[in-house]
């Protein structure tokens, strides 16, 4: 029997509920700025309050020359109004502005998501549980960009055309095409809405043809949001050539960025860690299976989907997410109907009361645990792993004769440092694919055909080179070092994440007098960055194989053979640390021969 009255039971219940999303406002907030693409975003911003126009071509590199593609036109102005509200939220609160945004945009995203769950009838615990596994994936697109108004447009529309399945809600015709409308001069993103709001109309018109005529003013009114939703999406600067922009991206592009790359791939390779709240989810879901005949076909339909997508790319898993909370709250609700299954149902309605307060003090304990760190946090952007402040203060001070070559990945903060004084040769925009094909050939020292990575420097005039030492994978750049060891290279910054080289010739003797280091100094940041990255990503092996490498070179074989150890652990396979380690070995032998 439950000890609390049915009121003190609902009391208990939203504060029990209250607390958990407070823990994850929290946990969202105590996160600082760590995107790359961000900082472009901000510049962009900036540029279009400044001069009260949309850029009509690329303002920001200087390799950027051909007149401007139907993608490059939405790189340029297809995130306008999230871009603007990037830069005046940054230009009055600074970072806090961006960090409270983020971390209200993906709180609301969970809300809908818990709202859309509750719809299944199923209680608000088995809600909280399941929402409580996508927040464990929100955490991993944390990332600043426009791709946050999507998430919670796309659970805000899950939420309204479930609500118009069950309850004809009229909500969904006015709100949905306006929601997308908006949107769609934001992100991309709002083809995913409109393809959601497809799936739900093709699944109607599926039950209709099957011979369910009482739904026949539902397919209508799915036909009618869906209609609508496609032609107001029309209403931004590049009009219906956003519909196919998702289209356009060329494979070259995309194969080197992460989020397109299919998620088990990442596993695999243990390029990022696995997310398990995904895996568990992906397994739960295959229990629809057992009630397929009370399963609703849209919800069949939209799994399949949506588990094809996540397969395909690992940015659409915390989509996949969001569809498979309330399909498996479905298979919750299902699962009540079991016999035993049934019997702890009713045992625990009988101490909801006692529940709701063990939930609550759990709850309680999350929140007072997250709140230290906060108390310590400082909103600004993540200087340590992402951000080249340093790099960026030495080139604002020290004019450098030339153009520089700077990693894809730094070009988002060089282009909101520097320009206009200033240009960077690439950003992770990659805004021309012969550009892009250069930069691969650049950092990979590839000696051509079409041309050797030398003749591009040329081409260029490239006389400083800023850079991170290692790639996303953990391997070091082939650029950096051949760095290392040129003569005809100077380096003349190095801090705890970022590298500066300047061509050894007469127009930059000032600067290169002045700032010249060792080039050890420029090991030192690779131990730094490989130590730290190591540590935060368990199974990933590579940066442990570049940590190696540089005690390798630096002639310090035990700390190498401990790197590669540890690198075994992680992957006794991998055939680049079996080389590595073969190359101790010889490292080894020829110094017992020296002595």
């Amino acid at each position: 029997m439950n000890i609390f009255s049915i009121n003190q039971t609902r009391v208990v219940r939203y504060l029990a509920i209250l607390s958990f999303f407070l823990f994850f406002f929290i946990s969202f907030l105590s996160i600082q700025i760590i995107d790359s693409d961000f900082w472009w975003h901000l510049a962009s911003g900036k540029y279009i309050v400044e001069n009260h126009s949309l850029p009509e071509s690329d303002p920001f590199n200087y390799t950027t020359e051909n007149k401007p593609s139907d993608r490059q036109m939405y790189l340029l102005s297809g995130y306008w109004l999230s871009q603007v509200i990037f830069y005046k939220l940054f230009d009055i609160w600074g970072a806090k502005g961006i960090i409270l945004l983020r971390s209200l945009l993906l709180v609301l995203f969970l809300f809908f998501i818990f709202l859309t769950i509750r719809k299944q009838r199923v209680s608000d615990l088995t809600a909280l549980i399941i929402t409580s596994m996508c927040f464990l994936t929100a955490k991993n697109y944390i990332g600043e960009r426009p791709v946050l108004f999507t998430f919670f447009t796309f659970s805000v529309v899950v939420y309204l055309l479930e609500d118009f399945r069950m309850n004809r809600g009229r909500k969904a015709f006015l709100l949905i095409p306006l929601a997308v409308m908006v949107l769609s001069n934001m992100h991309l993103g709002y083809v995913i809405c409109i393809m959601l709001s497809a799936l739900y109309l093709a699944g109607e018109g599926v039950r209709l043809f099957l011979g369910n005529e009482k739904r026949k003013d539902l397919l209508k009114g799915f036909l009618a949001i869906f209609v609508i939703t496609g032609i107001l999406s029309l209403f931004n600067p590049n009009g219906g050539v956003m519909l196919t922009g998702i289209f356009s991206f060329h494979d070259e592009v995309i194969q080197d960025i992460s989020e397109f790359i299919p998620t088990f791939v990442l596993y695999q390779n243990k390029i990022v860690p696995m997310d398990y709240a995904y895996i568990i989810s992906l397994v739960f879901s295959l229990l629809s299976l057992r009630y397929l005949k009370k399963m609703e076909f849209i919800h069949m339909l939209l799994i399949a989907a949506f588990t094809a997508m996540s397969f395909f790319a690992v940015r659409y898993v915390i989509f996949y997410m969001c569809i498979s909370s309330y399909v498996i709250a479905r298979i919750i609700a299902n699962l009540k109907e079991e016999k035993i299954l049934n019997r702890l149902v009713e045992r625990l309605k009988d101490k909801e009361g006692i529940v709701y307060i063990v939930t609550l003090i759990f709850g309680v304990f999350l929140v007072f645990q997250a709140i230290p760190a906060l108390a310590r946090f400082e909103f600004k952007a993540e200087t340590s792993h992402y951000v080249p402040e340093g790099a960026a203060d030495f080139l604002s001070d020290h004019a450098i004769n030339g153009n520089m070559l700077n990693e894809d990945g730094f070009g988002g903060y060089l282009i909101w440092r520097l320009y206009p004084g200033k240009k960077v040769f690439i950003d992770t925009r990659k805004m021309e694919l012969d550009v892009f094909n250069e930069y691969r050939a650049l950092v990979n020292l590839w000696e051509g055909p079409p041309q050797s990575w030398m003749d591009i420097i040329i081409k260029y005039n490239i006389t400083h080179i800023v850079t991170s030492p290692l790639m996303l994978t953990g391997d070091i750049y082939p650029l950096v070092e051949y760095l290392f060891d040129s003569k005809e290279w100077i380096l003349v910054y190095a801090d705890h994440l970022s590298l500066i080289y300047v061509s050894n010739n007469s127009e930059n003797t000032s600067v290169i007098r002045q700032f010249t280091r060792d080039k050890n100094e420029g090991l030192k940041t690779i131990i730094v960055q490989a130590s730290a990255q190591a540590m935060q990503n368990p199974k990933n092996p590579y940066y442990l194989i570049s940590l190696g490498k540089v005690f390798l070179k630096m002639g310090r074989l035990n700390d190498a053979e401990k790197a590669f150890k540890m690198a075994y652990e992680r992957d006794s396979g991998n055939t680049e640390l079996k080389y590595w380690t073969q190359q101790l070995e010889k490292y080894k032998k020829y110094k017992v021969k020296g002595r």
